[in-house]
């Protein structure tokens, strides 16, 4: 019975500790937002010649609670994204937007809708 201990005893702290590093590092809260207008349009190429636009944005969004937060984001793409679409923002604490993704209307939490909507 010891033995068993003395083996789960540090897998179960081992396990422990790599989810919360985990959590800390690339975890996040979920925030919903609209999207407007860039804010700025870059043009530029990469080391290999080709040629890229970049399309930065500052978005107002909002947790399932109805909290406020101002982020932005940069995206390299073709065309920009799609004006009044809601996006689904995972955000990080110390990292700012990890990652996101465009979502229904119908998905979004009540609360974040009724101001997203104002």
């Amino acid at each position: 019975m010891k033995k068993n201990l003395l083996l789960i005893v540090p897998f179960v702290f081992l396990t422990a500790g790599v989810w919360f590093g985990y959590n800390y590092y690339f975890g996040g809260q979920d925030y919903y937002t609209r999207v407007g207008e860039p804010v700025e349009i870059k043009s530029g190429k990469f080391s290999n010649g080709e040629k890229y636009t970049e399309y930065d944005y500052t978005h107002t969004a909002f947790n399932k609670k109805g909290e406020k937060t101002v982020q932005k984001t940069f995206e390299i793409r073709d065309k920009p994204l799609r004006i009044n679409a809601y996006l689904k923002l995972k955000v990080n604490p110390r990292k700012g937007v990890l990652s996101w993704e465009e979502v229904p209307e119908t998905t979004v939490p009540k609360k974040a809708f009724a101001k997203l909507t104002k």
